[in-house]
Parts: C-alpha cells; sequence; structure tokens
C-alpha cells in the first residue's frame, strides 16, 4: 500500500470508519443500492474462444469421456459423477467458481494427479477439480501448458 493511501485511511473519521465497515458486509446487490442503482447491471460484452472435444481417458480404470478443451478456462474440470465412476482418490474443498458467462458452479473437490491417456496414446497426469452439477469436462490452460500443447487454426 502506497503511504498516501494509508494515511488517508488513518485520517477517517469514525463515522467513515463505520460506513466502510457497513460496506464491507454487505453483498454486491446491497452495495449498488447504497448508491443508487437499482440493480445489478448486466454486461453487454460477448466472448469467443476456440473451444473443441477430445476423447480422453481417465483414471486406472480407464474411464472413457469426451472433454471440452477450452483455451481460455483457468481451470481443468470434471462432474462428480465421472469422478466416482473413475474412482479417483481426491480432496475434499468447498469453492463456489464464477464462469466467464456469470453462471456459479460449486466445486466441491479436486482430484491430483490424475491419470488420463490421451486419443494419441500419449499417457499424463493432470490436476482436476470436481464440480458438483451439470458441467462438461473441460481440459483448460493448465492441461494445454503442461502438456506442452499448441493449437493450430485454419480456414478450412
Amino acid at each position: 500500500m502506497s503511504p498516501n493511501f494509508v494515511h488517508k485511511l488513518q485520517e477517517l473519521s469514525e463515522k467513515d470508519k463505520e460506513k466502510i465497515k457497513s460496506l464491507n458486509s454487505m453483498d454486491l446487490q446491497e452495495r449498488l443500492l447504497t448508491f443508487g442503482f437499482k440493480e445489478i447491471p448486466k454486461p453487454k460484452i460477448h466472448y469467443a474462444c476456440p473451444l473443441g472435444f477430445m476423447e480422453i481417458f481417465i483414471g486406472k480404470e480407464e474411464y472413457p469421456i469426451s472433454a471440452l478443451v477450452d483455451t481460455v478456462a483457468e481451470l481443468n474440470i470434471m462432474p462428480v459423477e465421472i469422478e466416482i465412476k473413475a474412482s479417483l482418490t481426491k480432496r475434499n474443498l468447498n469453492m463456489n467458481l464464477i464462469g466467464i458467462g456469470g453462471h456459479a458452479t460449486s466445486l466441491v473437490a479436486l482430484s491430483e494427479f490424475t491419470p488420463i491417456i490421451l486419443a494419441s496414446g500419449e499417457e499424463t497426469q493432470i490436476h482436476f477439480f470436481i464440480a458438483k452439477g451439470s458441467v462438461h469436462t473441460v481440459l483448460g490452460r493448465p492441461f494445454l501448458a503442461y502438456n506442452n500443447i499448441r493449437l493450430e487454426f485454419s480456414h478450412k
């Protein structure tokens, strides 16, 4: 923090400090109402990213699935149903993930060093976050980077 910012914080009156504390305890909707907004503004942005599906086998039992390759996903994700069928070792956790479109997904576990076999026959290990609900198995940027995968696009 800059010294100027810290100095300004120290100069705040008790009334201002209480106002900041009450704002911090509010959710986003309540904060926006405090400042005169009627509802959370919806962004009018459209996203596009190259996507494709890849056949892989997960786990020691080599459970086959069709995984979505997402070039902008920050995590590798799989639904809890696949984690159960593939008998993966996992570590429980409780996190919420907000997708690029604003939808929420509950992450309930992490399966580390999950063995997978790619369609090419190459074996590798990656980390998967386990999601509750209706989600695709997603191979994101961690998968692409770890396996040194380069995507090429053409107009064919």
